[in-house]
């Protein structure tokens, strides 16, 4: 008869063995092995250039030369100068805050050249940044595949970084200031703290990021985050502005706020068949309907619409409730930002298709998470799920009329999978022979 002593031994022998081998099979991924190859990385980046050239030129010279702004960009090249040479907003329509117009002239200054120059490099940088700093949690191996993971997630998320670069916009300057605060968390808290508030100041998408590090108890990124905001919202208008100045232009860009929550003047854009690409729910049920902005069938739809939006984001929240607390970086903490810059989309007047820029960096956890060898095999089928949902909606092509639910379904089922998974993801940085995903499952 075998003593207590022995089966105890036994028993932390079979567990030792047990680990082992799971750590060997999480550092022996067969796909990262070889997306890490020189060969292959070139071809993956021959295809990410070809990628950009097209979505920036249409492969015509002429489409950007001379280099001038073009589309959104000129816009608000426009607009920041008139701020600055008038004091006022400009008649038109342009909801960006003070705080991001102080950012915008430090680049506009340099002239018109200088200023598109800067925002190909940023957009361009913004997407690199976003993919690598989305895998800055991950095992050396996997980090290492960035280039193929990133681009599987471009591919995913194509609609959203198309209409982007397309109409030289900004989300992915917004969303590369996101995640490089993220990515130097850990290293660089004041330095991501400070990022985390210029991303917030310049879209304010990102302000509920302040929110977790207030609740996640990351103080320090709390504290600079905090003090470069005071800077650039009251600081800086303060000094270029004075104090008048600053109040009126607070009081401008108020009424540039209320003037895109205003149902009739979005009722006008449709009648004078604006070009601007609005496609809030409120639009698409407008257009289902064929009823007016302020009808009793588009209100009652709206209101379950969002009713079921907040029911969704509730449930992640309740799925948190055992393990809320994450490192930075953590596949958990990154599953919290990505839920918290979807979050507040769907209830936005002014929604537009690049808007739904976070999806990319939803699209590298999840292709992180389908391929990894070492989490559960219902934890990568639900990614896997996450993926063909993306997938299917670049088939499918809704008709723009109505783009705005096609976003929300993709919006529902990104947050119902990370809702899934977010008992398991770990709450830490995954070291190199350590397991990605923790060994006592909830």
């Amino acid at each position: 008869m075998a003593s207590p002593t022995s089966g105890t031994l036994r028993r932390l022998a079979q567990q030792t063995f047990d680990r082992a081998a799971w750590v060997k099979l999480c550092n022996s991924d067969a796909w990262s092995r070889a997306a890490g190859k020189p060969g292959v990385q070139a071809l993956v980046a021959i295809a990410f250039i070809l990628y950009l050239t097209n979505l920036l030129t249409r492969f015509r010279l002429a489409d950007v030369w001379p280099i001038k702004p073009t589309g959104d960009l000129a816009i608000v090249f426009i607009a920041v100068r008139n701020i600055f040479e008038h004091g006022r907003y400009p008649e038109f329509v342009f909801p960006y805050s003070p705080s991001s117009v102080v950012l915008i002239r430090a680049f506009e200054l340099g002239g018109p050249t200088f200023f598109t120059l800067a925002w190909y490099v940023a957009a361009v940088s913004g997407l690199i940044i976003s993919v690598r700093a989305a895998l800055s949690q991950e095992r050396a191996e996997v980090r290492a595949a960035w280039p193929l993971i990133g681009m599987a997630a471009v591919l995913l998320s194509d609609s959203a970084i198309r209409w982007d670069l397309r109409n030289s916009n900004n989300n992915l300057i917004y969303l590369g200031l996101v995640m490089a605060s993220y990515g130097c968390a850990r290293r660089w808290p004041l330095l991501a703290g400070s990022l985390a508030a210029v991303s917030g100041s310049y879209k304010l998408y990102s302000g509920l990021l302040i929110a977790w590090l207030l609740a996640n108890g990351q103080r320090r990124m709390l504290y600079a985050s905090i003090i470069c905001g005071i800077a650039l919202w009251a600081g800086l208008p303060l000094v270029l502005f004075g104090i008048d100045g600053t109040v009126a232009l607070y009081l401008d860009w108020k009424q540039q706020v209320e003037r895109i929550g205003d149902l009739a003047f979005h009722a006008n854009l449709m009648v004078e068949r604006s070009a601007v690409p609005i496609v809030s729910l409120r639009r698409a049920f407008v257009n289902l309907t064929g009823e007016g902005f302020q009808s009793a069938r588009v209100e009652v739809l709206l209101w379950l619409t969002r009713a079921l939006w907040i029911a969704v984001l509730a449930w992640y929240a309740w799925r948190c409730r055992r393990g809320f607390f994450a490192d930075l970086p953590s596949r958990a903490a990154l599953a919290d930002w990505i839920v918290l810059l979807i979050a507040p989309l769907p209830f936005s007047p002014w929604l537009e298709p690049y808007h739904a820029i976070p999806l990319l960096v939803a699209a590298v956890l999840c292709t992180t998470i389908a391929l990894d060898g070492c989490a559960e095999n219902r934890d990568r089928w639900a990614a896997l799920t996450a993926l063909v949902v993306l997938a299917l909606f670049l088939l499918i092509r809704v008709p723009f009329p109505v783009r705005g639910l096609g976003l929300l379904a993709q919006f529902i089922a990104i947050v119902a999978v990370l809702g899934f998974l977010r008992p398991r993801l770990p709450r830490w940085p995954v070291t190199d022979g350590q397991p990605a995903q923790p060994l006592r499952t909830a």
